[in-house]
């Protein structure tokens, strides 16, 4: 393996110089350069990571801390990242935060002592305060993902999840169910209230009372989902329809209700929210909230490089949901 000495010598400069033409830190006459790139090439040679981060005060790394990585929500969100992250030369570094605090910054310091360029932080543990401190006084650049606080608004990504949950409901009550059960998910998240508001918002909207059994709390997976499930068809065996507040619990909840006896859609439709990739193969098809959640990811990316000075371009920072129409709705008579 070629070193740096072996190219100051092939290029006929020194050291140093090799390094501020490897390094961009000062600026070297063309010919120059050109030599050092020519012995570069001839050589095969790799600067060693760690040294050229030093010099730059650069790793090259960005890192991003979720819930779960092994979630389909969060995958589709990461390879939106990646994607920018990587087109821009720069390597991505994943850590779990499992909507702990402690775990939560656990995993930011983990990444940040890696000397992450910049981190992109999904946190549901750690509170408003805390989010407000690493933006402002962090040691690098920080977006958040999926909570939008208005201290730090220009460095926030969100979703309207108000409307899609407004979005499930209405088209639930547009297809003539008036008795619609709501599994939400943990309530001290803010995406979890924001849906259960919506939900509740478009009942009021069509004249219909809330009504405290068809709503259960559960914890966007799929076992919760069926366990909630369970819960509603005992207390509330009217229900007609049911909405889901992630796509990993209506796939639980429909479990339950096909071990019920209890046909979807005829018996009870479903609407689940995100459009992770196994909305399409659940049967029947599910009806969903979409989230873009690669576009989101790509957006996080983008307003974290403007952070460290790459090109900047206009990042949309708030999405709006969009219903997915497929086979778990069935239309009933008033």
């Amino acid at each position: 393996m070629a070193t740096i000495r072996e190219v100051s010598r092939l290029a006929g400069v020194s050291p140093a110089t090799v390094s501020r033409v490897l390094n961009g830190t000062t600026p070297v006459a063309d010919t120059t350069k050109e030599r050092v790139l020519e012995a570069v090439a001839t050589l095969e040679y790799k600067p060693n990571a760690f040294a050229r981060g030093l010099a730059t005060n650069r790793s090259g790394g960005i890192g991003i801390t979720v819930n779960q990585v092994s979630s389909p929500y969060f995958g589709a969100f990461i390879e939106g990242v990646e994607q920018v992250v990587r087109a821009a030369g720069l390597h991505l570094m994943v850590s779990s935060g499992f909507a702990d605090a402690k775990a939560e910054r656990d995993s930011i310091e983990f990444l940040l002592e890696r000397r992450c360029d910049g981190v992109v932080v999904q946190a549901e543990g750690l509170s408003d305060d805390d989010l407000i401190d690493l933006v402002q006084q962090g040691p690098a650049p920080v977006v958040v993902f999926g909570r939008r606080i208005a201290e730090i608004e220009d460095r926030c990504v969100v979703t309207n999840n108000e409307l899609g949950g407004a979005l499930a409901t209405r088209y639930l009550l547009d297809h003539g169910h008036r008795h619609i059960g709501h599994v939400t998910g943990p309530l001290s998240y803010p995406d979890a209230r924001e849906r259960l508001h919506g939900y509740r918002r478009a009942l009021e909207a069509a004249g219909v009372a809330y009504d405290d059994r068809y709503t259960v709390e559960s914890n966007f997976l799929e076992e919760g989902g069926a366990q909630a499930v369970a819960r509603l068809i005992a207390r509330a065996p009217e229900l007609t329809a049911i909405f889901f507040a992630n796509d990993q619990m209506a796939a639980g909840g429909m479990r339950t209700l096909r071990e019920a006896g209890r046909d979807i859609p005829n018996d009870v439709s479903v609407v689940g929210y995100d459009d992770v990739f196994l909305a399409r193969y659940l049967t029947p098809t599910l009806t969903t909230i979409r989230q873009p959640l690669v576009d989101m990811g790509r957006a996080a990316a983008h307003l974290l490089l403007e952070r460290l000075g790459h090109v900047g371009r206009e990042v949309v920072r708030r999405f709006d949901p969009e219903l997915v129409e497929r086979q778990s709705v069935a239309r009933i008579a008033r």
